[in-house]
């Protein structure tokens, strides 16, 4: 496991290297492998699917056009949502600005197929509604403290990698992590849902 996950690292690095010498198709490797998770993060931040595309898409834009000033001095998937976290928190500040409610569907919370398969209509139902209730509670958070919670625990992130994406030191990441997790249980306490 620790090889595989050598081998891989050294493969992003040279993708960088080979995207930095022309190669296009070596950036599309990159966009291949980290698409989801980005769009998924992004997702989770923002509750909004089309939003999330676009914020995903102009993150990888602007990766692209930036892949010379990659250093390395971070993995790229940390580089990459460093990017989207901007994008997003960006995204968010000009859709509140505009009093524009950003969605309310968390439909990829669950995202194991074989869980999916086996629940019956009415536990669909009721997860959806579940979903629809814990994207609001997320995006009543302040995006300083939602961006850590979803970075942590919907990509599990360690706390290095999200204070390198953030910017922040690690205790800052914990800090907001631990706020989130006890303002959502608040919510949801108040809600009967804990």
């Amino acid at each position: 496991m620790v090889l595989l996950r050598e081998a891989r690292e050294r493969s992003d690095a040279r993708l960088v290297d080979d995207c930095r010498e022309g190669d296009a198709s070596a950036f599309d490797e990159i966009v291949r492998r980290y698409k989801d998770r980005v769009y998924n993060v992004v997702y989770r931040f923002l509750g909004n699917h089309e939003d999330a595309l676009d914020v995903s898409q102009e993150a990888f834009v602007q990766a692209y056009r930036g892949v010379d000033g990659f250093r390395g001095g971070s993995q790229v998937y940390t580089w990459l949502y460093s990017i989207a976290a901007n994008l997003a928190r960006n995204r968010l500040r000009d859709s509140t600005r505009k009093g524009r409610n950003m969605g309310t569907s968390l439909e990829a919370m669950v995202t194991t197929p074989a869980v999916n398969a086996r629940r019956t209509p009415r536990a669909e139902a009721e997860g959806h509604e579940l979903d629809e209730t814990l994207q609001a509670c997320l995006n009543e958070l302040p995006e300083h403290y939602r961006m850590a919670f979803v970075l942590r625990t919907f990509d599990d992130l360690s706390y290095d990698e999200i204070a390198k994406t953030l910017d922040c030191p690690k205790g800052t990441v914990k800090s907001r992590i631990n706020k989130a997790r006890s303002l959502l249980r608040e919510r949801l306490e108040a809600l009967s849902l804990v």
